[in-house]
């Protein structure tokens, strides 16, 4: 009988562990609803197959990179850009922000825009602990 609930929870912490999670962070608001940078990084091939449905590809596609133009108001024409990617363990939600963050600042620093990755957030990441606010630059 102890054999049989030792095999059962076995089982069962076999079928728990194999959750998958996934994040999504968008950074750098611009004119509209558009933001600069948008990145998902996820455990789930199937989210991967979606979100990577516009390349093609003979084998199975592990990440992907699209990006959109958006004109602003002062004439000037940038683009969007999403990063999607596979991981087999997914990051702190800090070092996530931090990802998400500096990635924006690149976008942006490509484009010679004026850098909007800190509107909003003043540099803070939000995921940081309580009392110990962290600047990211």
């Amino acid at each position: 009988m102890q054999r049989a609930v030792f095999v059962a929870l076995l089982g069962l912490f076999g079928l728990t562990g194999c959750a998958t999670g996934t994040r999504m962070a968008q950074y750098g608001p611009l004119t509209g609803d558009h933001m600069l940078v948008t990145l998902i990084v996820s455990e789930d091939p199937d989210v991967i197959a979606r979100e990577c449905a516009e390349v093609r590809a003979a084998a199975r596609v592990l990440g992907c990179q699209t990006s959109a133009p958006v004109a602003l108001p002062n004439g000037l024409r940038v683009r969007t850009m999403k990063v999607v990617r596979y991981t087999d363990s997914l990051l702190a939600p800090l070092a996530f922000e931090i990802d998400i963050h500096e990635l924006c600042h690149t976008v942006a620093a490509l484009q010679l825009l004026e850098d909007p990755c800190h509107k909003g957030n003043d540099g803070v990441a939000q995921a940081a602990t309580e009392g110990h606010a962290m600047i990211a630059r």
